[in-house]
């Protein structure tokens, strides 16, 4: 079967009845098996404009492997939680074409609609992460704390942002079978707050984006890559359909056991870039047998370090064990 129709089996709570299915984040040149392909808007884009800044006025700058952009550490844009009035602007675009926009993104996309699923990656709900490039870790934390009416009015505002951008976006790019949002809300050993402060802050506005999703019929995939299972529960009850990037940190199998297929997980196991050939093709064959039984499971990414060549090399291994010893394990 395709990845699409294991995809859309499993999500139906079925088991898929041949290969493992997987897709990576960065297909090497010229890889044609990528179950997903990715959807982006001129809309906006993930990285700073000409000022350095993204669209909210938070400095970037990239990461030390050159992957992603990340808020310029030491860079407070609001250090008064009860100024944000002030300080922070929606970037709304009202008088942006999306139609046109989405006829001329979509027809630059280069895949196979019978075998493959589209994602964009532009729901937003980064609550936390939001918070935190406006304000430090520091001064996000101590706010929750200090001034939750006024944490609570900023949300709001930056939620009702993400409902017309994901309203916006999904009547036009009709293409698009999954809707992401995503927050990391977890370090690789302990959340960053209690379940309380979760609920309470965080996923009531998860719920108004996951609702907007999918009254316009789409799946929805909700990024988390810390060890965040204490909340999962949580955004299953909300109807998240796929955890994107779920690493091994979590206690994936009793997560599993306890929700069956009512939700896919992307997993994501981390790999010691220096370790031996033999120790990460094992890596790869012990993670597929202990979370792939059953279903619910799709092998994403690869290494840690993919820009360098010693990442490149572990790809490679990572790539060509799941394809082995992935072919056929539900058959």
């Amino acid at each position: 079967m395709s990845y699409k129709e294991d995809l859309f089996r499993m999500l139906d709570g079925k088991t898929p009845v041949s290969d493992v299915a997987y897709y990576l984040f960065e297909p090497p040149p010229g890889f044609e098996g990528n179950g997903v392909v990715m959807l982006g808007s001129s809309y906006s884009g993930f990285g700073p404009g000409p000022d350095g800044k993204n669209d909210w006025g938070v400095p970037l700058k990239l990461d030390v492997f050159g992957i992603g952009f990340m808020p310029e550490p030491g860079q407070i844009i609001l250090p008064d939680i009860t100024k944000w009035r002030d300080v922070i602007k929606a970037p709304y675009r009202y008088d942006f074409d999306f139609a046109a926009a989405a006829e001329q993104d979509m027809a630059r996309l280069d895949y196979d609609p019978e075998t493959q699923v589209v994602t964009m990656f532009g729901g937003g709900g980064g609550y936390f992460l939001q918070l935190v490039s406006f304000m430090g870790f520091e001064g996000a934390m101590l706010a929750m704390y200090d001034e939750p009416e006024a944490v609570h009015e900023l949300l709001d505002y930056l939620c009702d942002y993400d409902c017309w951008l994901v309203e916006n976006y999904l009547k036009h790019y009709t293409k698009a079978d999954i809707m992401g949002m995503g927050d990391d809300t977890a370090t690789e050993l302990n959340p960053f707050m209690s379940l309380e402060f979760f609920r309470e802050f965080l996923l009531p506005r998860y719920k108004r984006v996951a609702d907007k999703i999918r009254e316009y019929g789409k799946i929805v995939s909700y990024h988390n890559c810390g060890r965040c299972e204490d909340y999962m529960d949580d955004m299953v009850d909300i109807g998240v359909q796929i955890w994107n990037a779920a690493t091994t940190k979590n206690d994936l199998n009793a997560f599993k056991a306890k929700h069956g297929n009512r939700i896919v997980m992307d997993v994501n196991p981390r790999f010691d870039p220096y370790a031996p050939e033999e120790g990460v093709r094992q890596k790869v064959r012990d993670v597929i047998d202990t979370y792939a039984p059953n279903g619910a499971f799709v092998w994403i990414g690869g290494s840690t370090i993919p820009t360098t060549e010693l990442g490149k090399r572990v790809d490679a291994w990572i790539l060509d064990e799941v394809l082995s010893y992935g072919k056929g394990f539900y058959a």
